[in-house]
């Protein structure tokens, strides 16, 4: 009892419009002749393309009113009223045979629509929270990034030695970065459906504790196939960030507001590769398990501030939780607003969060459904949808080529055993080497800047010349800059080398080259958060798998193609492929409305 109002458990209906991604609360439909006094309400299930159950019967329940109008009167009177949406009384018949089972508590359809109504000011809704505690996010998350790409490449120096400790040849060997970047590939398929039904703050902290733990296992291998399994669970438990970062970035910020957090966010995961590198090569002295149990160290710490600055972020689970505390443990004062009353700094609960909503908002019989959407929108997306895919593809490709510098700078570079006889080198002794990835990595920096800089101001400028309140094809005015200048470095980077000229010219083509590949990278990742929201994660995640796949099979080919191409031929040809991507963001300019409603994604 609430106000003097019974609320019963009644005729359940879900209006499919509005479904768990969006963050609408279901809706149950009131009908003129129904006794007001009575409100119907939903039982406990998620809010994501859920079947509509049918009402109890009355040996289900025992505050059963005979006085309730039948469901073939609600049926009859719903037509009389066209305004309203049939698809919101629509009852699935295999189920009407199966009376709704009792839950001890229910969803109310009244503080879900109050809470609903409340939201976009509530405290609890991310885009109202303080700049100082979203860019604390903000920054946790880009070195939760950088430790999870840096994982993916610490390893590539000491891969003679490992070769040499178990007696494997070279594309063995290569399969060390190459089982942790498929892991990154297929975590996503895994973790953004979580994400999306249970939310941000879970996929994160559970992913990241186990993800400790299998890169402690890998110090320990004592044969090939181990350490490769183990490099493949780490990807899977260390794709949260690179998958979920951005995703997470589109829950806090406005769509105006989003470049500078996302560009910030971004340079963790790509200059993690980077310095990773750097830091194995330092780390050879004291043995290839180091780098390792170096890992292992810095994604503890890691994990440990996780917990304490992690929050959720993901609207339509917020408001579960609303709805959940609102019925269940919140006084009315409360309502709206989650709980946050801090227990000591010892007490388990100040650091876990609290999971008791769970299984009373997703309940068992509707998971299986609610899985199978989820996990196979990834690939939906990706395959079914040519923007997505296209898009996808030159984002793969960025990414295939930032492994290929990784494994191929020490060949122009390094002495023997990273350098090749027949193949050109500046034979750059062990301790400077990792000073070779300088131009990437500034590069890297630099367009780091310009996006954080720019990118929101070339999407207020466009929104207001063109008196829209913005589009996702505003975001590719970085990106087309980017293209045209990657294809120029390769160029550099790669005839530099072939006439043996000055290291200083390959080094600024390097740079050149980072530019070029982090501006689209960058940029690509917020047009598909805006292009498919709230499907963002999705698309993030087939994206990820896409450039994962990539990055796995490019470095296997890429020294038997510099020495048999030489750095000039072999540069050209990665340029040729690159100059192919760059009419995309100019098409995207002219038709991408038309395409994007053509072929609009529908979940």
């Amino acid at each position: 009892m609430k106000d003097g109002i019974d609320l019963e458990l009644g005729h359940v209906v879900v209006d499919k419009d509005n479904s768990y991604d969006n963050g609408n609360a279901a809706h149950s439909t009131f009908d003129q002749g129904v006794n007001t006094d009575r409100i119907n309400i939903e039982p406990e299930r998620p809010v994501e393309d859920v079947t509509a159950q049918p009402p109890s019967s009355p040996s289900s329940s025992s505050s059963f009113d005979p006085r309730q109008p039948s469901l073939q009167q609600k049926n009859n009177n719903a037509k009389s009223f066209p305004s309203r949406k049939r698809s919101n009384t629509r009852i699935d018949k295999n189920q009407q045979s199966n009376p709704l089972k009792t839950t001890l508590t229910s969803m109310s359809t009244v503080e879900a629509r109050r809470i609903s109504e409340e939201y976009e000011t509530s405290s609890s809704n991310p885009r109202n929270w303080n700049k100082r505690r979203k860019m604390g996010i903000t920054t946790t998350l880009l070195l939760t990034g950088f430790i999870s790409t840096s994982g993916s490449s610490i390893g590539i120096p000491g891969i003679h030695l490992v070769r040499d400790e178990f007696n494997v040849g070279f594309k063995v060997g290569v399969l060390i970065p190459g089982a942790y970047v498929l892991g990154l590939g297929t975590g996503p398929f895994i973790f953004a459906p979580i994400s999306e039904l249970y939310g941000r703050q879970i996929a994160y902290l559970s992913s990241q504790v186990i993800y400790c733990v299998f890169f402690l296992g890998t110090g320990f291998s004592n044969n090939m196939v181990t350490l490769i399994v183990l490099r493949f669970f780490c990807g899977v438990f260390g794709s949260v960030p690179p998958s979920l970062g951005v995703a997470t970035c589109a829950d806090l910020y406005e769509p105006s507001q989003r470049g500078k957090p996302i560009s910030i966010y971004a340079l963790g995961p790509l200059a993690g590769p980077i310095l990773g590198n750097m830091i194995g090569i330092w780390l050879l002295g004291l043995g290839w398990r180091w780098a390792y149990y170096f890992m292992t160290i810095l994604c503890t710490l890691n994990t440990v501030l996780l917990f304490a600055v992690m929050k959720e972020t993901y609207a339509p689970v917020i408001k579960k939780i609303l709805v959940y505390q609102s019925i269940h443990n919140s006084p009315e004062s409360t309502i709206g607003t989650i709980s946050e009353s801090k227990p000591s700094l010892l007490n388990p609960r100040r650091w876990i969060p609290d999971l008791s909503w769970m299984p009373a908002m997703v309940t068992r019989s509707e998971m299986l459904a609610v899985y199978g959407r989820a996990f196979s929108r990834p690939p939906r997306l990706l395959f079914t949808n040519p923007v997505a895919f296209a898009f996808s593809m030159y984002y793969a490709y960025l990414y295939g080529l930032i492994y290929l510098f990784l494994t191929t700078i020490p060949l122009l570079f390094g002495k023997p055993p990273f350098s090749q006889s027949d193949l050109f080198s500046y034979e750059w002794p062990r301790g400077t080497l990792p000073l070779s990835y300088l131009g990437l990595g500034l590069g890297f920096c630099s367009a780091a800047v310009v996006a954080a800089n720019c990118q929101d101001r070339i999407y207020k400028y466009l929104s207001k010349r063109n008196g829209d309140k913005g589009q996702p094809e505003y975001r590719l005015v970085l990106t087309a800059r980017g293209m045209i200048l990657m294809p120029i470095g390769l160029f550099i980077y790669g005839w530099t080398a072939n006439s043996q000229t000055h290291w200083i010219a390959p080094i600024i083509g390097q740079w050149i080259i980072g530019i070029g590949l982090v501006l689209p990278f960058n940029t690509i990742q917020n047009f598909l958060v805006d292009a498919f929201h709230p499907y963002s994660a999705a698309a993030i995640a087939g994206a990820t798998a896409a450039r994962s796949i990539v990055a796995c099979i490019l470095p296997l080919f890429a020294t038997e193609m510099f020495v048999k191409l030489d750095w000039g031929w072999g540069n050209t040809l990665l340029a040729c492929v690159a100059i192919l991507g760059i009419p995309c963001p100019f098409i995207m300019f002219a038709f991408g409305k038309q395409l994007r409603e053509k072929y609009a994604f529908q979940g």
